[in-house]
Parts: structure tokens; sequence; C-alpha cells
């Protein structure tokens, strides 16, 4: 039994926490509020085009099995060819004007897309059937990709959304805003506003395709022509009110921040990459090489699921409306449970410790994908893989587990990915962060999608090669694992949460370079 002083810390306790944090907030909420309703608008756009682009690509080119051609012939090359133009425009433009001359393509694509590309489609998508006459089976993936170009333009600017904006763009002004002590309180936050965003994108989703779905003079492809353009002038929108924040941002407080506590400048150097820099930014260091390590495995990892569980969906729900309803529930559920599992993570930190935290999701991961593929390879085997009875209930599994891994991702692995760089030098926290979150995160998708695309030409279709996905997936994942293993032996991350202390190091995670045997992690 608990007695009656257990009960009372474990009611004081929170109640101390949050007396603390409210201490912290004071003179703080004029730049936190600008800068979480930017990250909203920059979440919220990302959310639409991450189900918008599954519901195009997987409908329109015959199933998920497709999507490895897009990630290694347009994505990644896309992705390297946006680092050597970005570092040339790093070069020659301000801050500011760089963040404008990033941004202003991204929104006048999917404008353009709206409103010319894709409503005249049938004129712009070449015909291919000659093509698919003669090429080998396996690669229908190619074929579409080409035939359907304007939906590859689509999927790379959406990708890449996330890369660019979310991570170059928004963390970088919150660098430029934000000092040392600062960030320790208000970044964490940042999160809550972004799954808040990630649940009402969700609904928003749900609520276009229900509201074309109950047009009854309109067709199935007229009600997905109507929601499209609906979701692009949403994000056209957003994309002026993020161009509109950022400049009162700019304007209000870079110039009231441009030095710490201390008089030491705050870190706004941008990484002004070449491809070569980037890797050898990764090569160079050792907590680089884990995290790019980790970063590989993690994108290869999630994969490998995906294109199995969305080739899932697509049987499941064929139409457009229903797929994009689907990932519109998806998306709400993710945003909720992940914005929940950020209040607890804290805590998780404290119970676990560094290493504990960061491996919850690939244990997350590799637990449920046994069950998940286990369940894929029965139902494929006995020839119930499109029974709707036994496909609904895997279809649902398989969204359990993503609402999962996002949940435990964003609220326990990558906080521990960043709290790795407060220990590094102003070099590696730019440039390697760069490489790593950039280069390495679509190195690792692209890295699954070529050997996705090896067993689609020896095998014909994935599913006749789901138990090769299942070993790979655990085997990535145990890579993943060791990488984070080596890193806390290494370099001996230390997590510290002291109640009684009032230094503003109460509110994080602190990671010291002392050996492990001196790491303590008090429950």
């Amino acid at each position: 039994m608990v007695g009656r002083n257990g009960r009372w810390d474990a009611v004081q306790a929170p109640k101390k926490l949050l007396e603390k944090v409210q201490a912290r907030m004071h003179g703080l909420w004029g730049k936190l509020v600008p800068m979480a309703v930017l990250f909203f608008f920059m979440s919220f756009v990302n959310s639409i085009l991450d189900s918008t682009k599954d519901t195009l690509v997987v409908t329109a080119f015959g199933g998920a099995e497709q999507l490895p051609f897009l990630t290694v012939y347009a994505v990644l090359p896309c992705s390297l060819l946006f680092l050597m133009v970005y570092s040339k425009l790093a070069n020659r433009l301000e801050p500011g004007a760089l963040f404008y001359a990033t941004l202003v393509p991204f929104v006048a694509f999917f404008g353009l897309f709206g409103t010319l590309l894709f409503p005249f489609q049938h004129i712009l998508h070449p015909n291919t059937e000659t093509w698919l006459r003669i090429l080998p089976a396996g690669l229908e993936g190619g074929v579409a990709m080409i035939q359907h170009w304007t939906y590859t333009l689509f999927y790379v600017f959406s990708e890449l959304w996330g890369d660019v904006v979310l991570s170059l763009l928004f963390w970088g002004l919150a660098n430029e805003t934000t000092n040392v002590d600062e960030a320790r309180v208000i970044y964490p936050l940042f999160g809550i506003g972004a799954n808040v965003a990630q649940a009402m994108a969700g609904r928003v989703l749900k609520w276009l395709a229900d509201s074309a779905h109950e047009t009854s003079a309109l067709t199935a492809t007229d009600a997905w022509a109507r929601q499209l353009k609906a979701m692009m002038a949403i994000v056209v929108v957003s994309g002026f009110c993020i161009m509109a924040l950022h400049g009162y941002i700019r304007k209000a407080l870079i110039r009231a921040e441009r030095k710490t506590s201390s008089g030491q400048p705050l870190l706004r150097k941008k990484s002004n990459l070449s491809i070569g820099e980037s890797f050898r930014a990764i090569i160079s260091s050792k907590q680089i090489r884990c995290l790019a390590a980790m970063a590989v495995a993690q994108g290869l990892a999630s994969i490998l699921f995906q294109v199995t569980w969305k080739g899932q969906i697509r049987i499941l729900h064929p139409q457009p409306t229903e797929y994009s309803s689907f990932m519109g529930d998806v998306a709400t559920a993710s945003g909720l449970f992940t914005g929940l599992s950020m209040l607890a993570a804290p805590m998780l930190f404290t119970k676990l410790g560094w290493s504990g935290a960061a491996q919850f999701t690939p244990y997350v991961m590799v637990f449920g994908g046994w069950i998940f593929f286990a369940v894929a390879i029965w139902a494929n085997n006995g020839g119930l893989a499109t029974c709707p009875h036994l496909l609904g209930p895997m279809v649902a599994g398989g969204a359990a587990l993503y609402i999962f891994e996002k949940a435990a991702k964003f609220s326990l692995f990558k906080p521990a990915e960043e709290m790795v760089y407060i220990g590094l030098d102003e070099d590696k926290r730019t440039k390697g962060k760069a490489a790593v979150d950039v280069v390495g995160a679509q190195f690792g998708k692209s890295s699954g999608s070529v050997f996705q695309q090896g067993l689609l030409v020896g095998m014909g279709t994935l599913s006749r090669a789901l138990p090769i996905i299942l070993l790979t997936h655990s085997l990535v994942i145990a890579v993943w694992i060791m990488a984070i293993d080596a890193l806390a032996h290494h370099h001996g991350h230390l997590l510290t949460f002291d109640e009684e202390e009032s230094d503003t190091n109460d509110l994080v995670c602190e990671l010291e370079d002392r050996p492990v045997g001196d790491r303590i992690v008090e429950a």
C-alpha cells in the first residue's frame, strides 16, 4: 500500500512541476505564441499534403507497390538537388529573403496544381500502353511515375515540405529568435501545437471527403476533384499565413534577441551544405554517424511497413474520397494520441533514461511489425488477403501500429535525438544535423524502395515477398537499437530532472559527456 506521504508526494510533484513551468514562461509568451502558430500552420499543411499525396499516388498508380519508384527516382534526386540550390542561395541571400525564396516555390506549385495541372491532367498525361506491353511486370511503377508526371511532382513537393519547411525553415527561425535558456522551456511546447494541427487537419480531410461524397449529382471522380481543389486552396491560404507570420516574427522578435544572456551570439548560422560536405559531416563524428544510422534505419523500417499497409488500404478503400477520409481519421487519431504521449514524455524520460526512451520507438515498431506481418503472411497464404471480413481488421491493426509508431517517434525518439546535439559543437549542430535530417532520412527511405523494387522484379508482387520483408524489417530495427546503444555507451548521456533546483535545467533533459558508468537515472 502507498502511505499517506506517498499519496501526498504523488499529488505535490505535478503541482511543483507546473509551478516551475509557469515561472519559466514569464516573459516568453510573446515568443511562444507566434512561433507556435507558425508551427501550427506548417504542420497543418504537412498533414494535408501527407494524406493527399498517398491518396493521389496509391489510387492512380494502381497500388502502394509503386511508391518505391517515386522515392528512389524522384524524391531522393530532388532532395539532393534542393541541397545544392539551397546552399548557393544561402551564400547570397539574407536569412529572411532565403526563407521566402525557399517557401514561395512550394506555395506556387500547390496553387498551380489545384488550378491547372490536376484539372487538365487528361491532356498533360501521356499514353503509356505500349511501354507496359514491352517492359517487365515489375516495372509498372516506373511507367506510372512518368505517365502521371504531375502526380509525381506533387508527391515530391509534398515529401520535401516536411524536410524543408518543418526542419530547415521553422527550426532555423526558432534558433534566430530564441536563446539557449529560453529554448529549454518553449521548444518542447511547439510539439503540442503541431499535433493539434495534425488532429485538426484530419477532421478537415474527413469533412471535405464526406461533403463531396454527399453531393449526389457528382460522380466519384468529380467529387474527388472538388475535394482536391479545396485542399489546395487551404494549402495556399496557409502558405500566405506562414509568410505573414514570418514577417511579423522577424520584425518583432529577431532584432530584440541577437545575443544570449551570457552575451554570446545565438546559433544562427545556416548550413551551407554541398553534397560532399553532407557526407563528410556524417563520417567525421561518432555522434553523427550513430545519428545517421538511426535516421537511415528509421526511414527504412518505416517504408517497409507503410508500403505493405497502404496496399491493404487501397484494396479496402479503392475510391480516392474513401481513401482520403480514412487517412483523415488516422491523422486525427495520430495527432491526439501523440499529443497525449508528449505530456507523458518527461515522466518516461525520468523512468526509462535517455537510452530507454530512445529505444522505445524501435521496440514498438519491431514487436508491432511481427504481429502485422505475421497476420498478413497468414492471410496471403490462405487466400484471404482480399477478404473484407479479414482485411478490415488488418487495416485497422496497421493503423494502430502507425499511430503508436508516430506517437513514440515524436514524443520520445525525436526529443532524445535532438538532445544529442546539445553537447556538440556548432558545425556538427548545423551541418551534421542537416545532413542527418535531409540526406540520412531520404537515404533510408530510398534504400527501402530499392530493396522493394528488387523484390517486385524478382517475385512480381510484394505480397509474395512478405516473409523477406518481415526479416529485413526486424534486422534494420536491430541495427537501429544497436546505434542507440553505441551512442549511449560512448557518450554517457545523463538524464537529470532535479525538482529541488530552481535553475532552468530543471525543465529539460540535460546531456553531458560522461563515462557510461556515471550515468544515473533517478526514478
